[in-house]
């Protein structure tokens, strides 16, 4: 394929970036153009769940559900030391309540004519019992039944081995199996790793530019640097533009002067990350999907140390990468935990850090948020600019399939064959990962041993790289074991990680490359560490740091309620 047929994309979310290695894969350049960091929208402000979407059975979506169980089962074996099976238990009070207003939302998902009308004009208990979810998972292991997850089962509450949950509430809890991605951050990050690699290997242009912007001149894309310290200048015509900024894509679509209808229409959702011990020790190994006061499902969640609580659905207009979870969307999510297991007694004050995010769903002015469909589509536009996509929806879970999707129109449009090779490449870090629990020990000691390091220091490092991580560990000169301050991450990583990971704030690393932002206790003294590194790359001026940490504290107060703590 001619160098001069490139894509460029803009958005490294993980839709962005996925589609960047299919064409790839498929022979052609790729440029990446992001405003800011990668993965700073949706992709690491989701649930952090790679799932069949249970709930969207009620609504008719059975593509989107067998798409999705389908996704599962590829992720579970192409990328094991990102994405793990986990188990779900729905707690459940009654037999058969819930069936009216289920079967009332299954209608709506066809846009049944009245439906609006009869859910207006009758109460229906939404709460979904026993024979109901009974009935929806074994629908969902029908889907499900070319994996190697066990299929679901129904266990009285109290039963060994099962979450600590209200024993005065609740009767019966129906477990069923899906899968996490705890860090989404750091799967983006392994995938632009593939691209580089699959360049290299294909003879291919790659080119990833994160904090530029770019402007249409007609058919040429202009690029510049958004850094006040940068002159960095480009431009070129490319061959399609691939708009995946997400729930930004109707802002992207105007920044670069192009004439849309409008065709977001995202949804906030809020997230909040509690140690609460009790908590932890109610909820085990297995995670909770229950359902709230307003029929709402939510998800909480074993996360390392920690329990992630999510998510609220809440209509917002504005910026997407504005938003901040609300009082009453934390209150609501507390409220949610204290349902479910009220000898906890979790307040707001044991929350540790929340986040928010807007979903890239496609815009629907009235109904439920509920309702808006998760499922994934393309806006088509040719003019005067060129041919740009839009990707619409869009989820977690489906980014392979929709990479597919949008790679296979693309590459077909231009009279070029499609052949995809990512159901089967596996992301880096997955090679030759550990069978075993056993095995995978023994591995932590050998390298504890090898590089000098606390066998946690190599937990943690392993559970950001997997096997890549003995890789990069050995290309370090001189490698020292000692540690950034606060943390067990050697600091010779850290600038590896700055180096070589497309990292230039503070905000990038403690975010979205070593996920300090999780850790239950942040410093000062980390930041100043990170800062220096920093300063040592190249990115930051000596002179800046006081001030850098100053804003940066105040950043993550405002969008993560995350304190930070003096020493």
């Amino acid at each position: 394929m001619n160098q001069s047929e490139r894509a460029l994309i803009l958005g490294a979310g993980i839709n962005g970036v996925a589609i960047a290695r299919e064409l790839l894969l498929n022979d052609m350049p790729v440029t990446i153009v992001e405003q800011g960091d990668l993965s700073q929208g949706a992709t690491s402000k989701s649930s952090r769940l790679i799932h069949g979407g249970l709930r969207y059975l009620e609504y008719g979506d059975f593509s989107l559900v067998s798409e999705s169980v389908h996704e599962r089962g590829i992720l579970l074996n192409l990328a094991p030391h990102l994405v793990k099976p986990l188990r779900f238990a729905v707690p459940l009070s009654h037999r058969i309540s819930g069936i009216p207003s289920s079967g009332l939302r299954f209608l709506s998902g066809f846009r049944v004519p009245g439906v609006t009308w009869l859910t207006s004009r009758f109460s229906f208990s939404s709460e979904r019992g026993l024979y109901l979810v009974d009935i929806g998972l074994s629908l969902y292991d029908w889907f499900a039944s070319k994996g190697n997850l066990p299929k679901h089962s129904v266990h009285n509450v109290g039963e060994t081995g099962l979450p600590q949950i209200n024993a005065d509430k609740f009767r019966w809890m129906a477990c069923y199996s899906d899968a996490q991605m705890r860090f989404p951050e750091r799967f983006v990050v392994a995938l632009l790793h593939d691209c580089q690699r699959i360049a290299s290997e294909k003879g291919v242009e790659f080119e990833l530019l994160t904090y530029h912007q770019v402007k249409l001149k007609e058919r040429t894309a202009q690029i510049r640097s958004l850094q006040a310290d940068s002159q960095s200048e480009r431009e070129f015509i490319p061959k399609v533009i691939i708009n995946a900024s997400g729930a930004c894509g109707d802002l992207t679509l105007e920044q670069m002067e192009v004439s849309s209808p409008r065709l977001m229409g995202g949804t906030k959702g809020s997230h909040i990350v509690t140690f609460h011990r009790g908590l932890n020790e109610a909820l085990g190994d297995k995670a909770i999907y229950s359902e709230a006061s307003d029929g709402r499902l939510v998800f909480i969640l074993p996360f390392g140390d920690s329990t992630l609580i999510g998510t609220t659905d809440v209509r917002v207009e504005g910026n997407p990468l504005d938003v901040t979870a609300s009082p009453e969307e934390l209150e609501y999510l507390v409220g949610m935990v204290n349902m479910v297991f009220p000898q906890v007694g979790l307040t707001t004050d044991d929350i540790n850090l929340h986040y928010s995010g807007v979903r890239p769903l496609p815009y629907q002015p009235e109904g439920k948020a509920a309702s808006i469909s998760r499922d994934h589509s393309l806006k088509e536009y040719e003019g005067p600019y060129g041919w740009i996509v839009t990707l619409v929806g869009g989820k977690l879970t489906s980014w392979r399939a929709f990479a597919e999707k949008v790679s296979d129109r693309i590459l077909r449009k231009m009279g070029k064959s499609y052949f995809s090779q990512s159901k089967t490449r596996l992301v880096p870090g997955a090679e030759g990962y550990p069978q075993t629990e056993d095995i995978f020990k023994a591995e932590v000691d050998r390298l504890a041993e090898k590089y000098q390091l606390p066998p946690e220091s190599i937990r943690s490092l392993w559970t950001l790289q997997g096997t890549h991580l003995e890789e990069i560990l050995d290309s370090l000169t001189e490698f020292s074991p000692e540690l950034l301050r606060g943390t067990s991450l050697p600091r010779q990583y850290v600038l590896w990680t700055i180096q070589n990971e497309w990292a230039e704030t503070l905000g990038d690393l403690v975010e979205r490359r070593l996920m300090l932002v999780f850790a239950e206790t942040l410093t000062e003294e980390t930041l100043r560490d990170l800062a220096d590194c920093l300063v040592e790359a190249g990115k930051v001026l000596s002179d800046q740091v006081p001030d850098l940490i100053q804003s940066y504290q105040t950043h993550l107060d405002h969008f993560y309620g995350k304190a930070v703590v003096s020493t």
